[in-house]
């Protein structure tokens, strides 16, 4: 990973007679934000490409990331806080979970980026084949 860092730059100008001068200045290179997120997945129980999850390698906070997943009537079905769990293509809650139909969904992250403390967001969509 690739942290955040400070450098002094120095420069050193001449004249054609001799004279000299220099100049400084400090630079801050912060954590690129490196992320992908699929745009299919097949939680098909063939072991193989079983949940829709955004990969976030550098630059943001996993502290502050929240993933949503939405059908296409615009109804909550799915949320995590957590960047390591995905979506399995099921929904519901109090014991009645079921699987969603083949189709398009719509995802929504927010999250904070580490170089300047920035909240952002990324939308979406995911197919789910079967």
């Amino acid at each position: 990973n690739l942290t955040s860092a400070n450098y002094q730059v120095m420069l050193v100008a001449y004249s054609l007679n001799g004279c000299s001068d220099t100049a400084y200045s400090n630079f801050t290179f912060g954590e690129e934000l490196i992320f992908y997120v699929p745009n299919t997945y097949t939680p098909d129980d063939d072991m193989y490409n079983q949940v829709f999850k955004p990969v976030f390698t550098s630059g943001f906070d996993p502290y502050n990331y929240n993933l949503m997943i939405f059908n296409r009537w615009g109804e909550l079905i799915f949320e995590s806080n957590d960047v390591n769990i995905g979506w399995d293509g099921s929904y519901g809650s109090d014991g009645e979970i079921s699987l969603v139909q083949d189709g398009t969904y719509t995802w929504k992250i927010n999250y904070k980026r580490k170089i300047n403390d920035e909240h952002a967001y990324a939308v979406g969509h995911v197919n789910v084949i079967r």
